[in-house]
Order: C-alpha cells, then sequence, then structure tokens
C-alpha cells in the first residue's frame, strides 16, 4: 500500500484496529481522542462546535458552559467571521 521509505515513517500511526489494544495502553498515535478540557494540539467537540455555532454572530454577548481549554480553543479562531451589516456567501 504505502512505499517502503514512507511505510518505515507511518509506522507508529498504522495498525491494526483492535479494541482489546485501547485497555492495554497501546493506541494508534494519531488517533487519541482528545479529552474535554485538556489543552492539546487539537481542539475538542466542544471547541469545534463553539466556533461553528457562536463563531458568525458578533453583535451579542455569548454565554456558554464548558471546560477552560477548550473554551480557549474557541476563541478568535474562526477565519470566516460575520462583519457588520455584510453578509458573504
Amino acid at each position: 500500500m504505502f512505499p517502503e521509505t514512507a511505510r518505515k515513517e507511518r509506522r507508529k500511526h498504522m495498525m491494526v484496529s483492535d479494541p482489546q489494544m485501547e485497555s492495554v495502553g497501546k493506541c494508534i498515535i494519531s488517533n487519541r481522542k482528545s479529552q474535554p478540557g485538556v489543552m492539546t494540539v487539537r481542539g475538542c467537540a466542544y471547541a469545534g462546535s463553539k466556533g461553528v455555532v457562536f463563531g458568525p454572530i458578533k453583535d451579542m454577548a455569548h454565554i456558554s458552559h464548558g471546560p477552560v481549554g477548550c473554551g480557549q480553543y474557541s476563541r478568535a479562531g474562526r477565519r470566516n467571521y460575520y462583519t457588520g451589516g455584510q453578509r458573504r456567501r
């Protein structure tokens, strides 16, 4: 499936899917799910949904309840902001 050089580089990121490996503590390195509230390179579902729902609406105060770490990721990270009276399509 992969050339030999790519296979060597990606070896830690690929394995046969086996639910029992999770209990042993061995997991695919690139597929670990982030836990809500823990600051990781990836955001969590709370941060993503907060950015999608609250991101475009800028003319009101947003109050939501969630982990602090997740809230940090959703703060000012959206590229397509709503700007005043202009509508983007």
